[in-house]
């Protein structure tokens, strides 16, 4: 920020009309002053000299409190909209990121779909297996919204299936396709144009090689591509993260600095070359100028994608106008005098202007004593004059330094906070949107179709489902388990083998298996209350759990899965991320953050050692009702402390608690101490 500010604090200075204004009306004091002063010198021999000369003094101390006033206002001013912006540009990379780990994970999985490595060790396919595929696909894409094309291909780069019916392409030589064949990698990420969707402008591929069984160095049989609905997905995230004004853009920077995703194409076309790497810098674009704030991805779990980075740009001439949805006033001067939170400097000028303007006082008390000694009347109405510029100049600091105080500075904590409570909302929705996506699609593996359709189940039967489950779990982490169980809820299989004690036992009703087995559909799911379970080691969780139906009879449940999150560390993790920071990365101190339920029972903290999981958050109740999708932000006292607090209630992700009848409202809380 230095950089920007000493190399740019003219432009600056014009772009923030209230400091401006302070500016000039200080300058016109300072004149008239001098102008006095002068007129005092001329007509006031007797005393004016020395008197005049210790309140030249004075003057010339306010002008180097003026210049520091200034430039602490201009900091101030800029170091707020920085940080806001930062956060958004943090935001955008971040929640991307994460978004396309899962990514990652899924291709992989998909990859190894038993009934894909049949359809593909078929030399021909007639029109029926490619149907089939295709369905099975489809119905992929049905709980996996986020991909728009599905694609199998052979090792000569034939299509063999596909799921876009707009997509016309029959064979590839796409580089990727070899790249993926030769790869030691898990997956290999693409992002360009690719003839593999050629009516696209562009493709985010994750893509995997198709081996005949799962042994190392198995027969290839070809390669799965799964095609990112990225423009969708970048929608989504700046419409949150951007105003509908023309005055702001957000986008995504590629490896090289090339716009490859923009909130508006207009001013930031995809392609432009944005060299501004720095934390923050002014760089101008097409004709004007804008403050730019650019991230590198925090990373998510050791994925950090392709080096992209998140950009924001605020057009200079817009960046610094009043927020006034915080009102001037004594409102909040107590708490902003007790607290080290706010600028030290601009209380220490206002401190400095009223001791400087006592000592003028005195001076004018001085100078009217002596004048009356020397029958000087004509210098009286001088010094008062110069006594209520001084009161002038003085009133002036102080209005603002509580100007910005109050509504900069506070505005600015303010929205912070609301920004982060609806984060971590956005954050966990976006989470447990994949939750439900997975149960779903797992429970449509064949293998564990057939078996539970056996009128009786053999070792070896139990033994393939439970590797399938230990696979599956392997590249899923956030599960400490998956089991699958009979129409009686019996226990069959699990993913874990230090849960093994759990086969044979019958799940309860809380877990949700009973709500799922009345439900046969393919996009069906359940999810268990958030709970003490066995299941969980009696711990609180949700388990999310779908219908395992019969290949043939579609509508017959054989049975189910449920998958156990790993509630604790993924959602004290989540809450974790979006807590203020200190320097050195670490919470602020005092900070923290809770996810609740309607009711205000905890369903994670981050950062406060006394509330725990399971009890109710000691809070207004008026807090629990806000509307799904509402973030409100307030300051409040809490435990005897004084904090800014922003709220956030969930609004679900695509369709998920929008249209799949799931209905579970979290409320987030995030305090911020002041």
């Amino acid at each position: 920020m230095d950089t920007l500010f000493n190399t740019h604090s003219t432009k600056l200075l014009a772009a923030m009309p209230e400091v401006k204004s302070l500016e000039t009306q200080l300058a016109e004091l300072n004149k008239l002053w001098g102008k006095i002063t002068l007129i005092g010198k001329i007509n006031s021999h007797n005393v004016a000299s020395t008197i005049l000369d210790d309140m030249n003094r004075t003057q010339n101390k306010f002008g180097v409190l003026q210049q520091n006033l200034t430039d602490s206002l201009l900091r101030e001013n800029l170091q707020k909209l920085i940080l806001d912006n930062a956060s958004r540009a943090q935001v955008a990379i971040d929640l991307l990121i994460r978004n396309l780990f899962e990514r990652t994970a899924d291709v992989g999985f998909l990859a190894t779909d038993n009934d894909i490595r049949v359809f593909l060790n078929q030399a021909q396919s007639d029109q029926g297996q490619i149907e089939f595929i295709e369905n099975r696909l489809g119905e992929y894409v049905k709980k996996y919204s986020v991909y728009d094309e599905i694609i199998i291909l052979d090792t000569q780069g034939k299509i063999r299936a596909h799921l876009d019916p707009g997509n016309q392409i029959t064979a590839s030589t796409d580089p990727l396709i070899q790249e993926t064949l030769a790869s030691q990698q898990a997956y290999v990420e693409t992002f360009r144009y690719s003839e593999l969707q050629a009516n696209r402008r562009h493709s985010l591929i994750y893509s995997c090689k198709i081996t005949e069984t799962d042994q190392k160095n198995s027969r290839i049989l070809g390669v799965l591509c799964l095609c990112f609905r990225f423009d969708d997905e970048m929608q989504g995230i700046f419409a949150n993260l951007v105003s509908e004004c023309n005055n702001e853009v957000i986008s995504i920077l590629n490896s090289e600095g090339r716009v490859i995703a923009s909130s508006n194409e207009q001013i930031m076309p995809l392609k432009t070359y944005s060299d501004c790497y720095e934390t923050s810098s002014l760089a101008r674009f097409q004709r004007i100028d804008y403050i730019v704030n650019t991230r590198r991805t925090t990373g998510y779990q050791g994925f950090y994608g392709l080096g992209w980075r998140g950009q924001m740009l605020t057009q200079l001439d817009w960046a610094f106008k009043r927020d006034l949805s915080v009102k001037e006033g004594q409102e909040y001067k107590e708490i902003i005098d007790q607290s080290d939170s706010f600028p030290q400097d601009l209380k220490v000028i206002r401190k400095a202007s009223s001791d400087i303007n006592a000592d003028l006082s005195l001076l004018v008390l001085n100078g009217q004593i002596a004048s009356a000694r020397r029958n000087a009347a004509e210098f009286m109405p001088v010094l008062e004059a110069i006594k209520q510029i001084g009161t002038d100049i003085s009133s002036l600091f102080t209005a603002s330094v509580n100007s910005l105080q109050e509504v900069t500075v506070m505005s600015s904590h303010l929205n912070n906070a609301g920004f982060l409570a609806s984060l971590a909302v956005d954050i966990m929705d976006r989470n447990l949107y994949e939750r439900a996506n997975d149960c779903r699609w797992w429970a449509l593996t064949s293998l564990f179709r057939r078996n539970l359709a056996k009128s009786e189940m053999s070792d070896v039967d139990t033994l393939e489902i439970s590797e399938i489950l230990s696979y599956i779990n392997a590249l899923y982490t956030v599960y400490t388990n998956l089991y699958v169980y009979n129409t009686q809820g019996i226990i069959v299989a699990v993913s874990n083998p230090q849960q093994l004690s759990l086969v044979g036992v019958k799940v309860n009703k809380s877990s949700g298996f009973r709500i799922d087995m009345d439900h046969a559909n393919s996009q069906s799911y359940s999810v268990s209350s958030f709970s003490p379970t066995i299941l969980y080691n009696d711990r609180h969780t949700y388990i999310y759990n779908a219908a395992i139906t019969d290949l043939i009879d579609t509508d017959k449940v054989l049975g189910g899965i449920g998958l156990v999150f790993d509630s604790e560390p993924q959602f004290a993790a989540m809450l974790r991320d979006i807590l203020p920071k200190k320097p050195d990365g670490s919470p602020m101190t005092n900070s923290f953050a809770v996810f609740t339920d309607r009711k205000g029972i905890i369903l994670s903290v981050a950062n406060h050692l006394h509330y725990c999981v399971g009890e109710n958050l000691p809070i207004d109740d008026a807090y629990f009702k806000l509307k799904n999708g509402e973030t409100r932000s307030m300051l409040i006292k809490h435990s005897g402390e004084n904090y800014v607090l922003g709220i956030a209630a969930s609004k679900g992700y695509r369709e998920y608690k929008t249209k799949d009848n799931y209905h579970n409202d979290v409320i987030a809380f995030v305090f911020i101490p002041i």
